[in-house]
């Protein structure tokens, strides 16, 4: 008896994830990707695994401080001159987003998204060769100012309501539990159930080779359109031929807001480009992740170094990179970490998939029967993946949903 098929688009943790849930659920998968298997922004995470992920970067006051970030040449944020233009409509949602009411409303959705991602990764990578890749290690969150490492009162009752275990650390505390860390940091906080990715892209390469040897079929080009009929996509075209498709999963990533269009259903999916460096042998390197809040960057010892990740920048799919940007990220490891070893570092740069109100997009395609989106995990897609593409499979399968997917719903813009 013939399997029914599903497509998906985008090998990143989504797309790879999907394809091992659909699996599960008795569909014949074909994963398809522009570029080599988790070369897209899975790449470069910070390989934060973090079910304790329930504060939006959008809440009330961080727009007060984001004028100062876009005039300090080392701030966190950026957005390429000629650019803001085309980005202001994002950010107006993104304003409207950080109301308390709204930002209440995605911690809730975050929470149901990320809490289970521990155990999801459990299943998918037992007896494969990404098992023993996510560690439950703990996060340290640190600043250079008393009182501040927690964040906002809001930002405390968020992880309150969703009870996530926080321990609050004085400038001792942070010494001992990481005395690898320069000793200009005077506040801390420890979430212990948090855990971490030893190398992003060693774990989604292994989790598609999984799928492979599970009967997928990975294929390598560009997907730019569809063939439709009535209400059902009969084709995607992949670099100018059509592939007939049964059903298809749209996980691309960044490119996802422009294929989402051509399904009728136009989302404002940024791409917010970010950078990494990683330090081979920094001979100086934390047990844990470790998040400067005051710089907005994150800290991981991984098995090919230390990785510092983060900075956003607003400057569309195409723009060249500003390699200044990551250059920051060796100054930062430099004041956080004396001694660390610079002889050997490695760049990246490239496009998270970001929606304005800090959620991705998860759920059926309103105006086709057999497409299906899951993308625009934006800073979370390591702790996100592996529950959306669970969930993804559900909907594909007609099966009820493990989490309430209201909050990710695709029209949810109209």
């Amino acid at each position: 008896m013939t399997k029914p098929s599903v497509t998906v688009v985008g090998a990143g943790i989504v797309g790879v994830a999907s394809s091992l849930w659909l699996q599960r659920a008795g569909f014949q998968v074909t994963l398809i990707d522009a570029g080599a298997v988790g070369e897209g922004a899975s790449f470069g995470n910070a390989g934060n695994i973090s079910p304790g992920a329930v504060v939006p970067y959008l809440i009330p006051g961080i727009w007060r401080e984001a004028p100062g970030w876009l005039l300090d040449p080392q701030g966190p944020l950026a957005v390429r001159p000629g650019y803001f233009l085309k980005v202001l409509p994002w950010l107006a949602t993104a304003v409207r987003s950080a109301k308390e009411e709204a930002a209440l409303a995605t911690s809730r959705a975050m929470h149901a998204l990320h809490g289970g991602t521990l155990e999801a990764y459990d299943t998918l990578t037992k007896d494969t060769e990404a098992e023993g890749l996510i560690e439950l290690s703990g996060q340290l969150y640190v600043s250079e100012k008393p009182d501040s490492a927690q964040g906002s009162e809001l930002a405390q009752r968020m992880r309150a309501m969703a009870g996530v275990k926080a321990i609050n650390l004085d400038w001792m505390e942070i010494r001992e539990l990481e005395p690898s860390l320069a000793p200009i940091f005077k506040s801390g906080l420890l979430l212990p159930d948090n855990g971490r990715c030893k190398n992003p892209h060693q774990l989604v390469t292994g989790l598609a080779r999984a799928a492979e040897r599970n009967g997928a079929t990975i294929l390598r080009g560009k997907v730019t359109g569809f063939q439709k009929q009535g209400k059902r996509v009969q084709a995607i075209i992949v670099d100018g031929k059509p592939h007939p498709v049964e059903r298809v999963v749209i996980a691309a990533g960044a490119a996802s807001g422009a294929l989402s269009a051509e399904l009728g259903t136009r989302l404002p999916v940024e791409a917010e480009r970010g950078y990494h460096i990683t330090i081979e042998d920094p001979v100086v390197a934390p047990r844990m992740p470790v998040t400067n809040t005051d710089a907005k960057f994150a800290c991981s010892p991984m098995n090919c170094g230390l990785r510092l990740a983060g900075t956003a920048e607003f400057a569309g799919m195409e723009a060249p990179p500003n390699w200044q940007r990551a250059e920051l990220l060796k100054l930062q490891a430099q004041k956080m970490f004396p001694g660390v070893k610079l002889d050997k570092v490695t760049r990246w740069t490239g496009n998270r998939p970001s929606l304005p109100d800090g959620l991705p997009v998860l759920g059926a395609a309103p105006k086709y029967d057999n497409a299906y989106f899951a993308f625009g995990n934006s800073h979370f897609g390591m702790s996100a993946g592996p529950v959306m593409g669970k969930v993804i499979a559900e909907i594909v399968a007609g099966k009820p949903t493990s989490i309430d997917v209201a909050p990710f719903a695709p029209d949810r813009f109209r």
